[in-house]
C-alpha cells in the first residue's frame, strides 16, 4: 500500500511542482553532484558580475529525527493533498513506536512523537515535503 501511495504522491508533487528546482536531495535525477555543479555555476556567475555571494551551510545530519508531525501534516495539506492521503500520512507517522535493546535488556515500547522513521517507504518523500519551502524568499 505504501508503494502505491508513494507513486501517487510523487506524481502529484511533480504535477504541482511541490519540490523546487533547488532541491537535489532525495530527488529523482538529482544528486549531491548535480547540486555542487549548480552551486558552482551560480556562484561563478555572481563573482563574474562582481556581485557579492553569501553562502549558508546547514547541518541536516539529524534532520529526520526532528521533523514535527503537525508541521509535516500542515505542509501536506498546503500542497493540496486530499484528505485521505493526509490522514494516511498522519496515521503512518503518528502510530510509530520504538524501544531500545542493549544486550539482553529491552525497554518498553514508546510512541515516537517527532521524526520520520528512516525505514519508512515514504520517509524520503515526507522529508522533502517538510523541507520544500526551506529556500523560499532567498
Amino acid at each position: 500500500m505504501e508503494q502505491i501511495l508513494l507513486e501517487t504522491l510523487l506524481r502529484h508533487m511533480q504535477n504541482e511542482k511541490v519540490i523546487c528546482n533547488s532541491q537535489h536531495g532525495f530527488t529523482k535525477g538529482k544528486s549531491r553532484l548535480t547540486h555542487l555543479v549548480t552551486f558552482y555555476d551560480r556562484v561563478t556567475e555572481l563573482v563574474d558580475k562582481g556581485t557579492a555571494a553569501d553562502v549558508i551551510y546547514l547541518d541536516l545530519l539529524k534532520a529526520f529525527d526532528t521533523v514535527l508531525h503537525n508541521i509535516l501534516v500542515s505542509k501536506s495539506e498546503r500542497h493540496r493533498l486530499d484528505g485521505w492521503t493526509t490522514w494516511w500520512i498522519r496515521n503512518c507517522i503518528d502510530n510509530c513506536t520504538q524501544r531500545v535493546a542493549v544486550n539482553n535488556s529491552t525497554s518498553k515500547w514508546k510512541p515516537v512523537m517527532i521524526g520520520i522513521s528512516q525505514g519508512l517507504v515514504l520517509g524520503l518523500l515526507l522529508f522533502n515535503i517538510f523541507v520544500s519551502d526551506m529556500d523560499s524568499g532567498m
